[in-house]
Parts: C-alpha cells; structure tokens; sequence
C-alpha cells in the first residue's frame, strides 16, 4: 500500500467557507496597515524636508553673516554655533528614518499575507494579482522596485540624509581648523576626513540594516520558491478542469 503524503494540494482542499465576520476582520486590518505604511511614508518625508529646509535656511544665513562680517569671527563663531546644531538634528533625523523603514516593510508583508489570505480562497484570481503574495524579504522589496541587495540602502531617504550629515561633519571639521589659522591644506585634510568618517559610519550602519534584512529574507527563500511551483501548479490544475 502506497504511503499518501499528509499534505494535499491547493486544489484538492476542501473549500472553506468565508465567514462575514472573517472578511470585516481581515478588510479592518488590511485598512491598518494601508494606514500605517502612509504614516510612515508622511513622517520620513517630513522630517526629511523639515532637515532640509533647515540645512538651506542655515546656509542663507551663513551668506549673510559672511558677507557682512567679511568672513571673520562673526563668521566662524555662527559657523561653529550652526553646524552641529545642524548635524545633530541630522542623526536624529538619520535615526527616525530607518526605524521608519523597518516599520513600512513590516506593513508590506502584513499586507502580503493578506493578499494571500484571499488567493486561499479565490485561487482562481491569481492572475489578476500584480503584486507579490508572500511575505518574505526579497518579494517585499521586488514589489517596491528595490533590490535585494545592501547597496539599496544607498538609494533610500536615509542614504541622501547620511550624505548630508557628512557634508556637514566635513565643513564643521574645516572651519573649526581654520579658527586655529591652521593652512589651508590642514584645513581641507581635516574636513575631507570628516566627511569620510561620518559617511562610513552611516553607510555601515545603513548598509548593516540592510543586511539584517536580506539575512531574514534567505530563511524564506526555499519557502518561498516552494510556494511558488505549488501556486503555479494549483493554477494549471484549475485551468485544466474548466476546459
């Protein structure tokens, strides 16, 4: 006697009833997490542009000051006043934006799950489904035009926030060589290493989010792939049987 497998296949299932109170739950929390991922997408690009604005006001009145003060100690003293207010902010900034992400991809894959929640029921409608059904790390990002890849994280709002900061770092590092009246050489050194410095830094944390993620995503790669051939086999069998 043949030993069956304990798994049927998506086609031989018996079909499930789709409870009203099941759809009222399942649209409230697709409705949550559409919410969420707005919310998310809102606060980053707020406090993106309030950084911003912030940097480009500073800038104009750096202008200003300079050009009235004949670049001279009123200068220098506003220059080393303005810009680590300006990185600082920049950090926290920087900081925000990453959890922000973390938190937006956390909703993406809650509202795969869904997705896939209704393909149990209506697997017939799977080629009427553009976007991804599973929830692991690589089809997540796919869906969002991103790579899987740690070079994305160059590519993200935290990427261009990280390359401001070191802006910032580097022309604090040199003006506050030149109020030493160090040479012009020391001066651009100093700020070219901080502006590497500061950009290493966060583009190792950056690229390290981005690595913690792609790590969680292999897990669910061979899942993912079997998922896959089972829904596409699901789906030649229903074709099939309406012929």
């Amino acid at each position: 006697m043949e030993q069956t497998t304990m798994e049927q296949s998506p086609s031989e299932r018996t079909p499930l009833e789709l409870d009203p109170r099941l759809v009222s739950i399942m649209t409230t929390e697709h409705y949550n997490l559409q919410t969420g991922r707005s919310m998310t997408i809102a606060e980053a690009s707020g406090r993106a542009s309030l950084f911003v604005g912030a940097v480009s006001s500073a800038l104009v009145a750096l202008a200003l000051v300079g050009q009235l003060s004949r670049l001279g100690t009123a200068f220098l003293v506003f220059s080393l006043v303005v810009l680590p207010t300006l990185f600082l902010m920049g950090l926290l900034t920087f900081e925000r934006v990453l959890q922000v992400g973390k938190a937006d991809l956390t909703y993406a894959r809650g509202i795969n799950r869904i997705r896939h929640l209704y393909l149990e029921y209506a697997p017939q409608m799977q080629p009427y489904f553009i976007l991804s059904t599973h929830d692991d790390g690589e089809e997540t990002l796919q869906q969002e035009a991103m790579r899987s890849s740690w070079l994305q994280g160059f590519l993200t709002m935290a990427g261009m926030i990280a390359i401001i900061n070191s802006v910032l770092a580097g022309s604090f590092g040199g003006v506050l060589l030149v109020s030493f009246a160090l040479p012009l050489w020391v001066c651009t050194t100093g700020g070219g290493w901080s502006f590497s410095r500061v950009w290493c830094s966060t583009s190792a944390i950056n690229m390290r989010n981005g690595y913690i993620w792609n790590k969680a995503s292999r897990f669910t790669f061979l899942l993912k792939r079997a998922r896959r051939s089972r829904d596409t086999h699901s789906y030649g069998r229903d074709e099939s049987s309406l012929k």
